[in-house]
């Protein structure tokens, strides 16, 4: 049993999160350890696990640790033997494989870029976190980015602090990140590769509605709670006003100053608290194969809605990887 006493967590060289040292995953952790753990996650919002010799029964302990786990949110990317363990990856002799966006942005072609977000930002319920182990890092690029909204809703002017209290945001699933996303790339186009395109109509996600602040609950710590990928306006306020607000808050959230990019190492595991941190993906040149397993961590914060007020919020819907 690994006592919490043979525990170091570490800053990571960033403006947030941790390591976590001195932790054998092949070996159960006794109370003091797990609290250990748990603190330290909600005090910096991500935590990076390293040994090379991490497998998914380690992944799988780690991820029980949090919480609850969901199975897989794309069933055709599950585990055939585990359900609660996603595959996710680029292969260059297989680039119709998913979950694999093709974008030129800033002027190099990548696979399996993703903007700023969080997770499920489209639907009413969202998870509370995730844990992603690279079992086949990139031999270039590849970084996963995160930012701590926390630090970015103090970094507020205390005028947009006010402003903002209130104010709620909706989303729609927007598959298309050439569209004028907040906070996204100005430079970026779509890569024609011969595949069928996903659009918001291949999946029947109605609008949904979530705070603009949320208060974390464990720290009476606030949280701009802002998901530029799906974001498409301010709830009952003119559309120009809103575009603006929006802007203003998606630069700031995801400004490069407050950031981590994690180059990954083989099995490195990092766990995130998705009703924190934004993330995001540097994607691969399109030569270049990655790999990594997932696992998700079930939860909810209770104060999504559907836009439609007939629509139940804890009715059945697929979910998706976003």
């Amino acid at each position: 049993m690994l006592k919490a006493r043979e525990i170091q967590v570490r800053k990571l060289a960033a403006p947030f999160g941790a390591e976590i040292l001195g932790i054998d995953l092949t070996r159960e952790l006794d109370d003091e350890a797990r609290k250990t753990i748990l603190g330290a996650w909600i005090e910096h919002g991500i935590l990076l696990f390293r040994g090379e010799d991490q497998d998914d029964a380690a992944q799988m302990r780690l991820s029980s640790l949090f919480g609850d786990m969901e199975p897989a949110a794309t069933e055709d990317l599950n585990d055939p033997v585990n359900r609660f363990m996603l595959t996710l990856g680029y292969d260059p002799a297989n680039p119709g494989a998913k979950p694999n966006p093709f974008y030129r942005v800033n002027g190099i072609d990548r696979a399996g870029w993703l903007g700023w977000h969080w997770d499920q930002s489209f639907m009413p319920t969202i998870v509370r976190g995730a844990v992603l182990r690279m079992t086949l890092p990139a031999r270039t690029m590849g970084e996963t980015g995160f930012i701590d909204a926390v630090q970015a809703y103090d970094r507020l002017p205390e005028a947009l602090k006010s402003k903002i209290g209130d104010l709620e945001v909706v989303y729609e699933f927007n598959p298309d990140f050439c569209s004028g996303q907040f906070g996204f790339p100005e430079d970026i186009s779509r890569i024609d590769m011969g595949l069928k395109p996903v659009t918001s109509a291949t999946y029947a996600f109605p609008p949904v509605v979530h705070p603009l602040v949320i208060t974390q609950y464990e720290t009476n710590r606030k949280v701009l709670k802002l998901s530029p990928m799906h974001a498409r306006y301010v709830l009952g306020m003119d559309r120009s006003e809103s575009d603006v607000l929006l802007t203003e808050l998606a630069e700031h959230l995801t400004d490069p100053a407050f950031s981590y990019f994690h180059k990954w190492e083989k099995n490195d595991m990092v766990v995130w608290d998705n009703w924190r941190i934004i993330h995001s993906a540097n994607g691969v040149p399109l030569d270049c194969p990655r790999s990594a397993r997932r696992t998700t961590i079930a939860g909810d914060y209770k104060v999504g809605r559907y836009l439609d007020p007939s629509l139940d919020r804890d009715r059945h819907q697929k979910r998706l990887v976003d």
